[in-house]
Order: structure tokens, then sequence, then C-alpha cells
């Protein structure tokens, strides 16, 4: 189960898409989604295949396009990845639901983000041929120190074990602590994943992009789809253009904002979020589903973690928007948990 079903929401609640207030998918609410126009000429003919222009746009002058590979959302390059995997797969978790949902051949191995971030030597001990990390990781919003994560990435290179990081929301991260262009001159074995759905607000089109070496990505472009972008995507990315100044602090004060104003409520936060997005924990008392009928009510969408193992129905994890909407949140949070007090 997956945040940001508007259509059945709108169903099941009788309303128009534009009277929901989603919290249950980590948009950028700090962007606005500009109208476009759909042209004949645009679907009548098949996608640009040559995509050079495009990848100079995402290269934002720190990686040479050989470097990049722009493929249909980060969800089904997981897919597409994992389903040419052999051997052992670490997952460092919690990661996103779709590491354990995508077929693969490879077994899977989860080990938990803070005793890896504590002592990341655990992997010495370990045999495998991969390893996944959600940088910042999906649902807590936490982010690996550049230290162990410079520990992780040189003993996987001298096991000749392959990292694929997944940075979907690393563009809400202020202050960021690693080079990325370095990271893949200095690691041959490392795949960077970036979703440009959630920066830019656009789930509707799937587009995302991939880092990693040269030899990497021409590798990886050879078993790729051609036309595998939409035109209207790649025509509203060229129009946008990769300017996200201002929103990790937009964010980082709303996130913190959101934080405070919910701990006084008894809800308390999980690790040390960096991204978007905050998990909560829910008091004692407060059955998680039946919180979120109750928000559907006043048609917000909230996403209960009950599919997590990690943590269940007693956890909610809420994006990060404008103050006037977190406002809102709020306030049918407490009418609600004010409603069970009477």
């Amino acid at each position: 189960m997956h945040g940001g079903d508007v259509y059945t929401f709108t169903e099941e609640q009788g309303i128009e898409q534009e009277s929901v207030l989603d919290f249950s998918a980590n948009m950028n609410d700090f962007i606005n989604v500009k109208n476009m126009k759909i042209y004949g000429k645009d679907i009548k003919n098949y996608p640009e295949n040559n995509l050079e222009h495009y990848k100079s746009i995402l290269s934002e002058n720190k990686f040479k396009n050989g470097n990049i590979a722009i493929v249909p959302g980060l969800t089904s390059f997981i897919h597409f990845y994992m389903a040419g995997l052999k051997g052992n797969a670490i997952i460092i978790s919690p990661a996103f639901t779709e590491y354990d949902y995508a077929r693969t051949d490879a077994s899977r191995i989860k080990l938990p983000f803070n005793a890896l971030n504590r002592n990341p030597e655990i992997i010495e001990y370990y045999n495998f041929d991969s390893l996944f990390l959600v940088y910042p990781d999906n649902p807590t919003g936490q982010i690996m120190s550049k230290d162990s994560l410079i520990k992780i990435l040189d003993i996987c290179l001298r096991k000749n074990a392959d990292v694929f990081l997944d940075e979907s929301f690393i563009w809400f991260v202020n202050k960021r602590e690693v080079d990325e262009a370095e990271l893949i001159e200095a690691y041959h074995n490392l795949v960077i994943g970036r979703s440009l759905t959630k920066i830019l607000s656009i789930p509707g089109l799937r587009l995302a992009y991939i880092l990693s070496s040269c030899e990497n990505i021409c590798r990886i472009e050879n078993n790729l789809d051609p036309w595998r972008i939409s035109q209207p995507a790649l025509l509203y990315l060229r129009s946008c253009g990769m300017d996200f100044s201002g929103i990790p602090e937009k964010t980082e004060r709303e996130r913190k904002y959101m934080i405070k104003s919910l701990k006084k409520i008894g809800l308390d936060p999980v690790g040390s979020p960096r991204a978007n997005f905050v998990t909560f924990r829910l008091p004692g008392g407060i059955n998680g589903m039946e919180m979120k009928k109750f928000l559907a009510t006043r048609n917000i969408m909230i996403r209960i973690l009950d599919d997590y193992p990690e943590f269940g129905s007693d956890y909610m994890r809420i994006g990060i928007k404008k103050r006037g909407k977190n406002v809102i949140l709020l306030r049918s949070i407490m009418e609600y948990i004010g409603g069970l007090n009477d």
C-alpha cells in the first residue's frame, strides 16, 4: 500500500480532487506545478530518443552526460535493477517497500539503519553481492552519516559488491554532507537513483534519473527500452530546469514546526528526519486506522505504516506542506484526540 491514491479516496469520499489535503504522499509543496497543454504532435509521434539535452539539464554542471541515464520513474527502475540480481542483497531498513515487493533471484538480508549508522563495519561479517540504502530513508527521513556511508562504500568496494543509493528525497535535505560527483568518481560499484516526481511534484509524469560511472550507465542504457520517457514528461523537464534553491530551508522550517506542534499533543517523532516527511508514533489509546478514517471525513489523507514490519498501525507518516495546510492537519488531529477524551 502506497500513499497518494487520490482517485480511490475522492471516489470513496464523494469529493473533488481539489478538496483533498494529501499528507500521505511526499510531494514538494513549495513549488508551483505548471499547467501544460498536450498537443497532438507530442503524442502522435514517438518521443525523443536522443536525451542528451535533457541530461545536460540534469547534470547541473556537476556530472558528465555520460554519468546520467534518464528513466520513467525510480520505482520502475528499482524493479528493473533488482530483476537482474543474484546472490545476497543487503537492504538497510527501513526502506521503500518496493525493495521487498520487486521480483528478484537475490536473497534479501535486512539490516537495521540505526545499527549500521553506529557501526557500519557490521557488514564485514556478511557475504553479499549488492547493498541498498535509501538516503534519506523512507519512512523516517533519517540520513546515514557521511563517515558511515563512506565506510559502507569502502567495504562494498573491497567485497566487490554493488551499492544502490536511493536519493529520491535528497533535494529536501538542508546542508547536505556528501558530493555525489566525487562518490561516483571514487566508487565504480555505486549506482545512485534520484526521483524527479517528488521534487517537481509531478507523480503523474513518471520521471527519474540514474547517476553512476560512464561504464555502468552505458551498460544500463543498453538494457533500457527506447522511447522510454513520454514527450510531455521531457517537455515539462525542459520548462522547469533544476533550480530548487530555498526548498530545503522551507522544508526544514515547516518540519521543525510540525514536530514541535505534534509533540505537544503526545505524538513522538521517529528518529531525526531530514526529508519532507516525518513518521510519528501515536500515543496509547489512539487507533491509527480509526484516526485515518476520521481525517478522511475532513478530506485529509495520511499514511498509516501498517505494511511496514518495523512499524505498524500505531505509526503514521505525514508529508510536510506549507504552513496553512499543516495547521489544518494539526487542528484536525487535535479535534480527533479531544473527541476521544470527552
